[in-house]
């Protein structure tokens, strides 16, 4: 089967990393999340589905014995590939269908997504680890041993409980990692779409984003700033508007990624 994702012979051969620097690109945040936008208004019913589809599959890994995080890990990159599988079909108005939606799980996509997937959050966990952990550690042993106590309390007072450990120090920890997690996940934000677009391996795709976006870093903090805002937002609004805000998130980094490259 062809790879109907990647540059066919109708389309020009993308350009080399080096030759998109060289030739200079904008990144332009809002203009891309309204181009997510867009894409998701067009179709709407079949992203809204696909991401009901998402969250159900996600939650039923996660629910699985002994292997939950493990099956986590290999399900979710390729899952949410899928946005970018569809939207690149729908960005040529090729023919498209809900199984394309599938494509991260392609012979050749798979491995690399899930291989990216698991660098970059390695890669989170320790900048966070470094960054925070020395200023906070007393703080946050204290709370790693409380929050043990949880097991076998009655479920009225859990949220009370909970509440109570988060002191200033451990809220001021959980920003600074959010914000170094942000940051560090900016640099590898590209990646999948090189993996899905291009064919690259783990390793070429996470190469490619870090030479990408570092040339333009603080434009793509903001970006990826203005994404998390909106997950946030959708996450508050009874968690529902996950339903648009997820497809949009994705949408939008892909629709980034075409700007920026020509693919």
């Amino acid at each position: 089967m062809d790879d109907v994702f990647k540059s066919n012979p109708e389309h020009h051969e993308p350009s080399s990393i080096d030759a998109i620097i060289a030739e200079g690109f904008h990144v332009n945040g809002p203009a891309f999340i309204r181009k997510g936008i867009s894409y998701f208004s067009n179709e709407f019913g079949i992203y809204v589905a696909f991401t009901l589809v998402y969250i159900a599959l996600s939650m039923a890994a996660s629910a699985l014995p002994l292997v939950g995080d493990l099956s986590g890990m290999l399900l979710g990159p390729p899952l949410v590939a899928g946005f970018a599988c569809y939207m690149r079909l729908q960005s040529r108005n090729d023919h498209r269908e809900f199984s394309n939606f599938f494509g991260g799980f392609r012979s050749g996509n798979w491995p690399s997504l899930v291989s990216q997937g698991i660098s970059v959050t390695l890669s989170m966990a320790l900048a966070a680890a470094v960054l925070v952990l020395p200023f906070y550690f007393e703080p946050l042993q204290t709370f790693a041993t409380e929050i043990q106590k949880i097991q076998g309390m009655d479920q009225d007072k859990v949220a009370e409980f909970v509440i109570q450990l988060f002191t200033p120090a451990i809220a001021q920890a959980a920003a600074l990692a959010a914000l170094v997690a942000l940051a560090v996940m900016t640099l590898f934000c590209m990646a999948p779409m090189f993996i899905v677009y291009r064919g690259y391996s783990a390793f070429q795709a996470i190469a490619a984003s870090w030479k990408l976006v570092s040339k333009r870093y603080l434009p793509f903090l903001m970006f990826n700033l203005l994404l998390w805002i909106l997950l946030i937002a959708g996450f508050m609004l009874c968690c529902v508007g996950l339903l648009a805000a997820l497809p949009v998130y994705y949408l939008s980094m892909a629709s980034a990624y075409e700007e920026i490259t020509g693919d």
